[in-house]
């Protein structure tokens, strides 16, 4: 089973202690295990930008979408023999002490090729051609497109201009799992967890230009029309490096965005 883990602040965060970061740990222990397929770190929610489509109008604002408490820092895709491998995953990552790890099962699909992998062979290796943005597919299960709903033609013309890099659809909140790490217990709650009226059903990795193309990517999305796409640049960084020192060197770009200013409309 494949699952995507997300890590954010969680609804009691302790603060977060560079000193106390053991990244690379579980790093080198999850790819000498070939659990790991790939990950990203996420720049601050200052720099996410939402779009969505409403009456033919592309609608922009800056940050994450409104309605939601939290914003996903940083992400994870494993494949894992149950549930519980990745619990267990999880709960050894550093965000899981600090915040909190969600762990999400992407959707098994009966007609799926024989092997076939949310993210492709070799990809951890290629080298970055452009911007790269985690794009976030969330849908208000209660609301009406405009227009048809089925992303394959929009699947197959991202894919062939090579903008979509890899992405999946998840299974629904009610089959998330919150995972944290407090005074040496693990601590496992069941979904769902949003309290906004749209959810996460999906992800989409992107490579582009710049801001502008991903916005212009994200509205073709058919979702777009009734639901919101959030796009979140990733923000690299070493798991070697001396945490203190990043962390010292990175207080800057913090509480303010580095990405392009949006419009409401575009």
């Amino acid at each position: 089973m494949e699952y995507l883990l997300m890590y954010t602040q969680g609804k009691d965060p302790l603060p977060y202690d560079p000193a106390d970061d053991n990244i690379a740990e579980w790093a080198a222990d999850t790819q000498s295990r070939g659990v790991s397929e790939y990950g990203e770190r996420l720049r601050p929610g200052e720099d996410a930008t939402t779009v969505k489509v409403r009456d033919g109008n592309v609608l922009l604002t800056e940050g994450p979408f409104t309605e939601a408490k939290e914003w996903v820092g940083g992400f994870d895709i494993i494949q894992c023999r149950d549930l519980d491998e990745a619990i267990g995953i999880a709960s050894r990552h550093p965000a899981a002490r600090f915040g909190s790890a969600e762990v999400r099962p992407f959707m098994v699909w009966p007609d799926a090729a024989p092997g076939y992998r949310v993210v492709p062979p070799g990809f951890p290796e290629r080298p970055t051609k452009g911007k790269r943005y985690l794009m976030l597919v969330c849908v208000d299960p209660d609301a009406e497109l405009d227009g048809p709903g089925d992303a394959d033609p929009w699947v197959e013309e991202m894919d062939g201009r090579g903008v979509r890099l890899f992405g999946e659809v998840l299974r629904p909140p009610a089959d998330a799992t919150q995972v944290m790490a407090r005074d040496g217990r693990v601590v496992v709650s069941d979904g769902p967890f949003t309290e906004a009226k749209e959810w996460i059903a999906g992800i989409d990795f992107l490579e582009v230009r710049d801001l502008d193309e991903a916005v212009e990517v994200a509205a073709a999305h058919p979702m777009a029309r009734g639901g919101l796409m959030v796009l979140t640049p990733a923000w690299p960084f070493d798991v070697e490096d001396d945490h203190v020192e990043r962390a010292r060197r990175e207080a800057s770009e913090l509480g303010k965005r580095s990405e392009p200013g949006v419009g409401v409309a575009h």
